[in-house]
């Protein structure tokens, strides 16, 4: 089965034509077309459901880069609004050698638009003639509009809660950072998204979900509902930086794949990357990926099986092994499922250090 029929087939995406976004919010440059889909997947009561978003919202602009100064970004024939991408959007390469790292966008001016560079780590990238996009962020009332796909509290008392994993804190098994619930009531200002922990008149309908993360639906009472991801498929590759945030401490990264389509062990190039790390003994991993089976209703899930890759000789030689059972070599397992959550650790270190894993789907080199 080719890439093609795979994108059909397994994402169960519904192909609803091609759709352009146009925007007010420049006067000149492009915005783009591309194939939209829906992943919809069940969350069940009295549960947790680890979910991602591996479809993106539409594009407001394409175009390149015609310079860089630090984190100014100059791009052709832009001639944006003052301050109309600040907060809520994104810059996303498209190409050059950071091809599917993205930037949010902190000021808009002109042809120019200002990004985080965060630590820095692969600011490089950002140089003249990359292709590149701006995107808005998914927020947590783009992905649940209205409390759809939740079930709504008339009280401050949570009947589903959107859970947010920590992905500023050094460890592993981290709890999440943030709660969210949507409130169906008239009082507080009335109806929207409220966050465990600030005055019940502040919503947080914007609050941003960022690419490449997980994030959980948990169900304390009431029905099942539908989790769904209606946008565009990401023409690009799918780039995450993978590291440790202190010294001789592991490292959670609390992750869902940018592409909706299966993805084997060994087509999810991690190890190839650099930014996985080998063992050359069984079953004593160095970097793990953490699974979750979720068929069973559970909360605080743990994983179900953990993965590594191994560079020895032995069974086979160099290939995926599940931990536990080292015996098979595990490259064709598609462990890596259309919006679903998974965790990848990486092994204390010394030194703090991040690599970035970068994927480039089949699909998109199809003649």
């Amino acid at each position: 089965m080719n890439s093609s029929s795979q994108l059909r087939r397994f994402i169960k995406v519904i192909l609803l034509g091609l759709i352009g976004a146009t925007p007010p919010l420049f006067s000149q440059g492009v915005a783009t077309t591309g194939s939209v889909g829906l992943l919809s997947l069940p969350t069940q009561s009295a549960s947790d459901t680890i979910v991602s978003l591996p479809l993106h919202r539409p594009d407001v602009f394409r175009g390149s880069i015609a310079s860089v100064a630090g984190p100014v970004v100059t791009l052709r024939q832009a001639s944006f609004q003052e301050d109309a991408f600040n907060g809520l959007f994104y810059l996303l390469l498209e190409s050059g050698s950071g091809e599917g790292s993205w930037f949010p966008i902190t000021d808009t001016a002109g042809a120019t638009i200002t990004v985080d560079l965060g630590l820095g780590i692969g600011a490089g990238v950002l140089v003249g003639d990359v292709v590149v996009k701006i995107i808005p962020f998914w927020t947590l009332d783009t992905v649940f509009p209205n409390g759809k796909g939740v079930n709504a509290s008339g009280s401050l008392l949570p009947v589903t809660r959107v859970l947010l994993p920590d992905a500023g804190s050094a460890g592993v098994r981290l709890a999440p950072s943030s709660s969210f619930l949507y409130y169906a009531g008239n009082d507080h200002g009335g109806e929207g998204w409220r966050k465990f922990g600030y005055a019940p008149s502040v919503k947080f309908d914007n609050q941003i979900l960022p690419p490449a993360s997980s994030l959980i639906v948990r169900h304390d009472s009431g029905a099942g509902t539908v989790f769904e991801n209606l946008g565009h498929v990401q023409t690009s590759s799918y780039s995450v930086l993978l590291g440790t945030l202190a010294a001789n401490t592991a490292q959670d990264h609390s992750l869902g794949l940018g592409l909706p389509l299966p993805i084997t062990l060994a087509g999810s190039r991690l190890f190839e990357s650099g930014a996985f790390g080998a063992s050359s003994v069984l079953d004593q991993p160095v970097d793990q990926l953490l699974v979750f089976d979720q068929a069973n209703p559970a909360r605080n899930r743990v994983p179900s099986s953990a993965y590594y890759y191994y560079s020895g000789s032995q069974n086979g030689g160099p290939g995926w092994r599940l931990l536990g059972d080292p015996g098979t070599i595990r490259d064709g397992a598609a462990v890596f499922q259309p919006a679903r959550g998974f965790v990848i650790r990486k092994a204390a270190g010394a030194i703090p250090v991040s690599s970035r894993w970068t994927l480039r789907p089949a699909y998109l080199d199809l003649p």
